[in-house]
């Protein structure tokens, strides 16, 4: 676990960088607060820098100073309110984020309750997840109500591990799923008997599981109009 803290104040970044942490957490209210950011960036030291209350616009300068500064930095896409109802959570932001700079990592700072946006905002791109937190949910204090508690943060790394790797891949058949070929396919097979140089129908064919026939379901309408050459029996694929 890496400690890190947010500076509102110059004095208090230099406190901070006295102690000697590692990396620096900017909120969104110091978002367009360049002179703070120049400071902290003149560290040297990674930045994590949330986005709420602002635009890609004003969002811009803080990442050419941070650029210029030559520091790692990540962005978080934010709603600056507490609780976010899940409609203006706009998880539609990470991936503006990743547009607009695309040398940065993207992430959420999420004020909605639960854990359901962040699992989406994995699937978006977020490789960084930021959630208020607290031991215990009777507590008082401003935050608690839309922290997550010990269990609430266990499921949330979890789940954003299972999104992680669920993600990408293309469509196709996996041989995994080849065994299950045999018996989820349909094939073609006689539901009458059939002479030779009966000619198939509807009525003395169709397509049923499993799958061990010879000729898949998708073949089946070009048999039909063409003639058996040999006799066969009900029920046979």
């Amino acid at each position: 676990m890496i400690y890190m803290c947010t500076p509102f104040s110059r004095a208090a970044a230099d406190r901070l960088n006295a102690m000697g942490v590692q990396a620096y957490k900017i909120g969104s209210g110091e978002c367009n607060n360049y002179p703070l950011i120049k400071h902290v960036a003149s560290f040297g030291k990674p930045i994590i820098l949330s986005t709420g209350m602002n635009t890609i616009e004003s969002v811009n300068p803080a990442v050419q100073i941070m650029r210029d500064a030559k520091v790692p930095f990540a962005l978080l896409h934010c709603t600056s309110m507490y609780p976010t109802p899940y409609k203006d959570v706009r998880l539609g932001g990470i991936q503006e984020l990743q547009e607009a700079f695309p040398d940065c990592i993207v992430g959420l700072s999420d004020h909605s309750l639960g854990n359901w946006t962040c699992f989406g905002a994995v699937s978006l791109g977020a490789r960084i997840l930021e959630k208020h937190f607290t031991s215990d949910k009777t507590w008082p204090g401003p935050d608690v109500p839309i922290s997550i508690d010990p269990r609430e943060l266990k499921e949330l790394i979890d789940g954003s591990k299972a999104c992680f790797e669920a993600l990408g891949g293309s469509k196709g058949i996996l041989e995994g799923e080849l065994p299950c070929i045999a018996f989820a396919y349909a094939t073609v097979v006689t539901i009458e008997d059939i002479k030779a140089g009966e000619e198939f129908t509807m009525k003395n064919i169709w397509v049923k599981r499993p799958g061990t026939g010879e000729i898949l379901a998708g073949e089946f309408e070009t048999l039909l109009g063409k003639k058996s050459t040999v006799d066969l029996k009900k029920d046979i694929q």
